[in-house]
């Protein structure tokens, strides 16, 4: 999101106190949007009054109902005293919806005693990728199935794009990301599948992906960077 991420925590009272209309404004919160390059998926009320949820291919902005005034950040909400980061947790909500159905897309690496599933976006080119590829064997031993998506962090213009479109066109598409990470894949002569790597990108900056690798957990929360395996599976155990 081009937009720096700051907790709401400024001049809330003030932005409230602009909007004077009783219901969004849609067509004016899509005016303020389209000069941004974003798009307005939906728009629903937020809990502060005058201010509403916008989702948008890109993350979630706060606006106000005539659309004049925005803020893209994260939106707390104090319970007992703890904050509760409610922007988390409706793009926990998005991104696991987004992932449905993209099962037979992934290159999966099976733990035998499955215990957890975590989705990892991923770059040949990203050294803690290769860290977290090479200790694969430790997340399966702890119950962890990994599964990939391509996320080559420059898009088209990345330098290993054709590497990661390779992998994924490839008949044994685990085989060739074990070479890659190892830096011996020959793409040569290999074929190629530009779309799907496209297609995974996007949905990566559509879930926030900023960069790899991404771990987005069974309920969609995602974690940045990479974690090992014990650090991993100790997280996961203290959500069940």
């Amino acid at each position: 999101m081009p937009f720096s991420r700051r907790p709401l925590l400024v001049a809330l009272a003030a932005l409230t106190a602009f909007s004077a209309s009783a219901e969004p404004d849609v067509r004016a919160i899509e005016a303020t949007l389209n000069p941004l390059g974003l798009t307005a998926a939906s728009v629903t009320p937020s809990p502060l009054k005058g201010m509403n949820e916008v989702v948008t291919e890109r993350g979630i902005i706060y606006m106000s109902d005539d659309g004049q005034y925005f803020v893209a950040g994260h939106l707390y909400q104090s319970v007992d005293g703890e904050p509760v980061n409610l922007t988390e947790q409706k793009m926990a909500s998005i991104n696991k919806d987004k992932l449905k159905g993209m099962e037979g897309e992934m290159i999966v690496y099976p733990a035998k005693e499955e215990k957890y599933v975590v989705t990892v976006f991923t770059d040949t080119s990203c050294g803690y990728c290769r860290k977290l590829h090479s200790e694969m064997q430790a997340y399966n031993d702890a119950g962890i199935t990994i599964r990939y998506l391509a996320f080559p962090r420059g898009g088209e213009r990345s330098q290993n794009f054709g590497e990661m479109s390779a992998i994924w066109a490839s008949k044994d598409r685990a085989q060739a990301m074990d070479d890659a990470k190892k830096g011996k894949l020959n793409i040569e002569q290999s074929p190629h599948n530009d779309s799907l790597v496209m297609k995974h990108y996007q949905l990566g900056v559509a879930m926030g992906v900023t960069g790899t690798p991404a771990l987005v957990l069974e309920d969609g929360t995602m974690l940045p960077g990479y974690q090992p395996a014990s650090r991993l599976l100790q997280f996961l155990n203290s959500r069940s």
